[in-house]
């Protein structure tokens, strides 16, 4: 293409490299121009984790793996990014960018990029010009090529002005393509490749030199300067069209005929192109000929021009149209019935994608169409049916369908849309029944759809299971309150009474309520409700035992509990009491599974019940290897790293809803989380909607205060940022190697980088002296000095026991505190409970309480905080919302603050912004805690750990 064209000048504020954290997750496709000659250009496949697999799923033959100059998303602007890509000549990418379906007919979580969708439409209209013969030769830096004769053509401009930013991000220089001059050399590479097809011999002039190298293996060609001036003139630009633009476009509108022998007409129009609402028919337009109508409102200019222009667009893409072109003055067109149907499934959105408006009655806008149905009347036993609308035909109804051989047909007043290949394949089935387990059933209604060798077809139930289905999307709001000494609140009574309408009916239940909101009470009152001639067993972990066991004893007074944990605990079935709750811990739910499985328990609650997420583990299969009547999933977080997470306490609580993992992966988790379908998410939320509770603080706590978080951003001292620098430099100088070393090496660096933002002692495993040397302690001591001065309370969590230990005697000889009390791992149950005790009710208790973040992000009722300062991230914010939640929680009457303290310049502030900026995706991108990063390339990687130029 020309130098001098106009370029789009786009920022680029980051330097050129990999960065695989930005890179779409759906596959999309730029075309890179290559040298003078056109065909010589690329289709660029890239994006998603593999663009050669996504490729091949789409057809696209096997391309050469390298690397597209394109642009990404960084900070508040675009950067430089080289990104791995298939390149695949543009000769052999034609034929499957011309075989992908329109936009509208992808399902959602198969659909790829706009931008590769963009590329098939340039594909489908270049070749339709190089089929009408839109192609002329020209000579360009001595190589023989054909280009595109760029004929008038209103669906390249307005393809070129709505074509993705994806499509056209190919770096040149310090600026991009434009979409114009890309598409521009795109169309010219397709003319090149399909002219260049089939070789002429020529003869030994320059023509047939030329002619040779038009057409033949070798492109070069050397032509003297008369030559050249003479091919030049020869192929200059034809011109564009008409000198001025046209003034109106051509409109259509089906009429809906009387009985089922009347043609269907499609009457023509023309609308001004500054205002859809002011149109006149053909018949005005044929008789103003090119003069400019002037109607109220508004006006069309070369009204006959337009319609002529119009009819044949529309005539190319809905050939049944091309018979009135023969007319002098066509003003509708009549179409038999088989082709209305085709205009109502195919031709009304390509005609409409092209531009052309369509008006098509109410009526028919819905056009009702034959489909086949499972029905069950009453029970797990469904019936084939033939049905239209609501309403289920007869075997008499359906052949006489079938007989008429017509697409479209009047039945009971209305039309009918009948594919017959359709309706035989349902003939078939009709009458015979198709038996699900109880869970598949109720799940099917549930979803409306099922999948079966007809394809997905409707779901209906009728009966018992229809009330069922009911019953579910209406449970009882009012609970049984049996022994409870509580007031609950409105929103617990409602959770309340949602448990014992799902125990009464056989379902588990998934309480997914968030943190602080009661699932402990709420639990309580289902437990006293079903206390009977069964034992019930609650299983946490094993830092909330005793807070169960007290919370227990306070609302229910009445229910005996039984603790099952220690060396002392019961050791056979007997031991566990008709009436009683047991408690016991994971850890005890793998090593007792054999006893805890002979049980027949009323009801199994798994308390964070997060702790199953992992379907394979042992306390997965454990756990599911329970009886009971009744199962009870309690988790604020349903769903951390992946839907399959939620598949797993979904299984537990009702097995078989969700059908088998891999089905599940199929249906939901793919399409879900790489293709973010819509659809799959809605058919989901109505499958697991009546057996998950789920209640923010934000909708239902209303009375909560509010909790307001900062980042704070705390400097290096010299001597971190120089062992920061130097972790960086030695660790990728001495090399990250390849497979499970590499990754251990990374999370290596990662921890040793935290430790170097946390105190240089921590990283060097010193016991001291810590003030002056770590930017992060400064900070955080200066705000806990004013927490102390204002007489208010406050937690600090850091994940490593060895920086508490560091905090907790630093802090203590800072603040002039007799000591500052650290909560880990290895304090004994009594000490941790005396430690909350005295935090919460003593006023001569330190106002301090530094945690373990895994020992104390959950189970613990501490809402006498009124701050919560994370020394150092966990970078996975469902973890460190748990933690926060011991202070903002309900018995919380104050403002919470949380500070969460992070290095400028380091990865800790890089991966700050990135959560902030995907909060709602945090979970399915980054995964549990740092372990994602060490997927990534050495230069991804470093680009993120390494310390910012600023502060070097």
């Amino acid at each position: 293409m020309p130098a001098d064209r106009p370029e789009w000048r786009t920022p680029i504020t980051a330097p050129a490299s990999t960065r695989r954290t930005g890179i779409p997750a759906r596959l999309q496709a730029t075309f890179r121009p290559h040298g003078p000659l056109p065909s010589a250009g690329q289709l660029a496949l890239w994006g998603t984790d593999d663009p050669s697999e996504a490729a091949a799923e789409l057809g696209f033959s096997l391309g050469a793996q390298g690397e597209l100059p394109t642009v990404l998303p960084s900070g508040r602007g675009v950067g430089a990014a080289d990104v791995p890509a298939v390149l695949i000549p543009v000769g052999d990418a034609l034929a499957p960018l011309a075989a992908l379906p329109s936009p509208d007919r992808w399902p959602g979580w198969r659909r790829p990029g706009d931008s590769l969708i963009a590329w098939s439409v340039a594909a489908k209209l270049a070749l339709e010009h190089v089929a009408a013969g839109h192609l002329v030769p020209e000579v360009r830096d001595d190589v023989a090529c054909w280009r595109l004769a760029n004929p008038h053509d209103d669906r390249l401009a307005t393809l070129a002005e709505s074509l993705p930013p994806a499509a056209h991000a190919l770096r040149r220089g310090d600026a991009l393509w434009t979409a114009a001059e890309l598409l521009a050399a795109f169309g010219d590479a397709v003319a090149d490749a399909c002219a260049r097809s089939t070789a002429i011999a020529g003869n030994g002039s320059w023509g047939g030199s030329w002619v040779t190298a038009l057409t033949g293996p070798d492109p070069a060609v050397r032509l003297d300067e008369p030559a050249r001036s003479e091919v030049l003139a020869w192929a200059r630009p034809l011109p564009a069209g008409p000198a001025g633009p046209l003034g109106g476009r051509l409109r259509l509108r089906l009429e809906v005929p009387a009985d089922d022998g009347t043609p269907w007409a499609l009457s023509f129009h023309l609308q001004a192109t500054g205002d859809r609402t002011v149109s006149v028919p053909a018949a005005r337009a044929w008789s103003a000929g090119s003069a400019t109508l002037r109607l109220p409102g508004g006006s069309i200019g070369a009204p006959q021009d337009s319609l002529v222009r119009g009819l044949a667009e529309a005539a190319r893409i809905f050939p049944p149209l091309d018979a009135a072109l023969s007319e002098q003055r066509p003003t509708e067109a009549l179409l038999d019935v088989a082709q209305a149907a085709a205009f109502l499934a195919t031709g009304e959105a390509e005609l409409t994608a092209a531009g052309i408006a369509v008006d098509v009655p109410t009526d028919l806008t819905g056009v009702r169409r034959l489909r086949a149905r499972l029905h069950s009347p009453d029970s797990a036993r469904f019936r084939w049916e033939a049905a239209i609308g609501d309403q289920a035909l007869t075997a008499d109804e359906l052949d006489e369908l079938i007989a008429a051989g017509r697409p479209l047909v009047r039945w009971r007043g209305r039309w009918v849309r009948v594919d017959v290949h359709e309706a035989k394949n349902v003939r078939a089935v009709l009458g015979k029944t198709h038996t699900l387990s109880e869970s598949e059933a109720l799940a099917a209604v549930l979803e409306g759809r099922r999948a079966t060798e007809l394809g997905e077809v409707e779901v209906s139930a009728g009966g018992r299971l229809r009330a069922l289905v009911e019953r579910l999307g209406e449970p009882s709001r009012e609970p049984r309150l049996v022994g409870i000494d509580a007031t609950l609140r409105g929103y617990q009574q409602r959770g309340a009474a949602w448990l014992q309408s799902m125990a009464e009916l056989g379902f588990g239940a998934v309480l997914a309520d968030d943190m602080g909101l009661g699932k402990t009470l709420q639990t309580i009152t289902l437990l006293a409700a079903r206390a009977g001639a069964r034992p019930q067993l609650v299983v946490c972990p094993t830092s909330v035992v005793d807070n169960w066991q007290r919370e227990l004893n306070r609302f229910a007074p009445k229910l005996p509990v039984v603790r099952h944990h220690g060396p002392r605990r019961p050791t056979t079935p007997e031991d566990f009491a008709p009436g009683s709750v047991v408690i016991t811990t994971y850890p005890l739910l793998r090593t007792d599974a054999a006893l805890l499985s002979e049980v027949d328990w009323e009801v199994v609650v798994l308390d964070e019940a997060q702790q199953i997420k992992n379907h394979a583990g042992q306390t997965a299969q454990a756990a599911r290897r329970l009886r009971a009547g009744a199962r009870v999933a309690l988790t604020g977080t349903p769903v951390e790293n992946r839907l399959t997470e939620l598949w797993s306490i979904m299984h537990f609580a009702n097995p078989g809803l969700l059908g088998g993992s891999s089905r599940f992966k199929e249906r939901f988790a793919v399409p879900v989380e790489r293709w973010q379908d819509a659809d799959a998410a809605r058919r989901l939320r109505s499958v697991v909607a009546p057996f998950l509770l789920r209640r923010l603080k934000t909708e239902v706590a209303t009375d909560l205060p509010p909790k307001v978080e900062s980042v704070v951003t705390c400097t290096l001292t010299e001597e971190q940022a120089a062992l920061y620098r130097k972790t960086v430099r030695e660790t990728f100088d001495d090399g990250l190697g390849a497979g499970i070393g590499r990754r251990g090496r990374i999370l290596k660096l990662l921890t040793a980088l935290k430790q170097i933002c946390n105190h240089p002692a921590h990283f060097l495993g010193e016991t001291g002296p810590l003030p002056g040397r770590s930017g992060k302690l400064t900070r955080a001591t200066e705000m806990l000095a004013e927490v102390v001065a204002a007489d208010d309370r406050a937690l600090v969590f850091t994940q490593y026991r060895a920086m508490g230990e560091l905090l907790a005697e630093h802090l203590a000889a800072e603040l002039g505190l007799p000591a500052v009390p650290f909560l880990h791992g290895g304090v004994p149950t009594a000490r941790r409970q005396a430690m909350v005790d005295a935090f919460q009710h003593d006023d001569t208790a330190p106002p301090l309480l530094i945690i373990s973040l895994k020992a104390g992000g959950t189970g613990l009722n501490l809402t006498r905080a009124t701050h919560v300062v994370h020394y150092d991230r966990w970078w996975n914010p469902a973890v460190e919302d748990q933690a926060t939640d011991r202070a903002h929680r309900i018995g919380q009457s104050r403002r919470v603050h949380v500070h969460k303290l992070v290095a400028h310049g380091t990865l800790e502030e890089r991966i700050a912004d990135l959560l902030e900026q995907k909060r709602a995706l945090a979970d399915a991108v980054i995964g549990s805690g740092e372990t994602w990063l060490a997927e990534l390339t050495d230069d991804a990687l470093r680009e993120i750990v390494e310390l910012s130029t600023e502060d070097s």
